[in-house]
């Protein structure tokens, strides 16, 4: 007769419980640094914070310059692109349709001193100053929205209070 086979029931596995262990806190530090000059060491500490403030500052008025340059970039690209308009659109329609020829530089230097030829000879009477034509000054620059003080301004009075703290120290 053959065994008959059986098979064992396995145990539930059990659950495993992790304690969290709170670290231990100790009033004093484990270590100490004993600092031979500290009136010295804050002296340095507040003159590299200086520093370090003047260069935040120099960014700042980089960044400013930066912004401008764009706004006055974009101003300009809209510009050559309303006198493209103008031109392609406009002058082209008034412009007399035919073969030009190319001119040489030769030519051109021959013009030039025939021109000169001729202003050396003649008298130009002076004109007065209400038949010039006034100037149109346009402003290109960006309007900026102020809305409180600037980081520049927020530096500067850190670096007002740097300085003050040094002059106290010494």
């Amino acid at each position: 007769m053959a065994k008959k086979k059986t098979t064992r029931k396995k145990a539930p596995a059990r659950k495993k419980t992790v304690r969290k262990v709170a670290p231990k806190r100790e009033s004093h530090p484990e270590f100490m640094v004993q600092v031979n000059e500290p009136m010295m060491l804050r002296k340095d500490v507040l003159e590299s914070l200086r520093e370090v403030i003047i260069f935040m500052q120099g960014y700042e008025k980089f960044r400013a310059v930066q912004e401008e340059k764009v706004a006055l970039f974009s101003v300009l690209q809209s510009n050559v692109k309303e006198l493209k308009t103008l031109i392609d659109g406009k002058l082209r329609g008034y412009m007399p349709k035919g073969k030009l020829t190319a001119v040489t530089h030769q030519e051109l230097v021959k013009a030039e001193l025939k021109e000169d030829r001729e202003e050396m000879v003649e008298i130009v009477p002076m004109k007065s100053a209400k038949a010039q034509p006034e100037e149109v000054k346009v402003d290109v620059t960006p309007q900026v929205i102020d809305s409180g003080p600037s980081d520049l301004d927020q530096l500067e009075d850190q670096l007002h209070d740097i300085e003050n703290q040094l002059q106290n120290l010494q």
